[in-house]
This record gives structure tokens, C-alpha cells and sequence, in this order.
């Protein structure tokens, strides 16, 4: 009788502990979905947000410090379609199918036709790497008009 008493005990034990973390983990979940709930009903501008994140990537041009690649993806979605952003992006390292590192040394973006400048964004995002390093250099051409020269260099 002793031991069918232990087992039991320890079935219980058990049994109680698996439920208080499952309870728990539900209360964990649904806090977190009140929290973005939450966030999301707030009025967030994430427009505002990722123009941030754009301008302060503009801000690096000439400080000679670096940027990474998904910055540089953000960038050049932000400006694809805008035909007064002249883009340049220079000394792409890319891996081969073979595993080589190799470079892609320009992909310029600046066409007025939609079509090529989408094909150019294309073939940038499939070459840049999230991870390297690229310099940047912004010229305003006419900052009334907001046309600008943007080339970016991979190091």
C-alpha cells in the first residue's frame, strides 16, 4: 500500500505542476497580445517610424561610418519608386552557388520608367547581404524638387 500511495502522490504532483504551466503560459500569451493589441489601437505612425529609420540612415552619408546591408534594403525600397532618387550601389559581396564570395560591382537605380527601376531593386536585394558593411554618400541635386544622389559602397 505504501508505494501505490507514493505513486499516486507523485501523479499528483505531477499533474498539479503541468497544469499551473500551462495556466501560466496562457496568462503569459494573452499579456502579450494585450500588450501589441494594445500598441496597435494606440495609433502607432509606423510611417513616421520608418521615415526615421530612413533619415537617420541618410544621416550617415560622409561620416564614414558604416551601414548594413538591411539598411540598405530598407533605403532602397523607400526610394524605389521615386524617380528624383538617383541610387548607386557599388562593391556588392555576394555567395555563389559554389559557396565563393564574389562581387557584384554596380547596380544603379535611376530610371523614370517603373519597370527597370523595379527589375534594378530586384536584382540589389538578391545580392545584398543583411550582414555586410556599406558606406554612404547623399547629394542633394535640388532640395526644393527633392531630386538626390545616393550611392551606397560595400566594403
Amino acid at each position: 500500500m505504501d508505494e501505490n500511495n507514493i505513486s499516486r502522490a507523485l501523479m499528483i504532483g505531477v499533474t498539479t505542476f503541468i497544469g499551473i504551466l500551462t495556466v501560466s503560459a496562457i496568462i503569459i500569451f494573452f499579456n502579450a497580445s494585450l500588450n501589441t493589441v494594445r500598441n496597435a489601437g494606440s495609433g502607432m505612425d509606423y510611417g513616421t517610424i520608418y521615415r526615421n529609420d530612413i533619415e537617420s540612415t541618410l544621416l550617415m552619408s560622409g561620416t564614414g561610418n558604416y551601414i548594413k546591408g538591411t539598411s540598405v534594403i530598407n533605403l532602397l525600397s523607400y526610394y524605389e519608386q521615386d524617380t528624383k532618387v538617383t541610387m548607386s550601389v557599388q562593391n556588392i559581396k555576394y555567395i555563389d552557388n559554389g559557396g565563393q564570395v564574389q562581387l557584384y560591382e554596380n547596380i544603379t537605380i535611376e530610371s523614370n520608367d517603373p519597370n527597370v527601376r523595379k527589375t534594378a531593386y530586384n536584382s540589389a536585394c538578391r545580392y545584398i547581404m543583411d550582414n555586410q558593411d556599406f558606406t554612404i554618400d547623399v547629394q542633394d541635386v535640388d532640395t526644393q524638387i527633392g531630386t538626390k544622389i545616393i550611392t551606397i559602397k560595400g566594403v
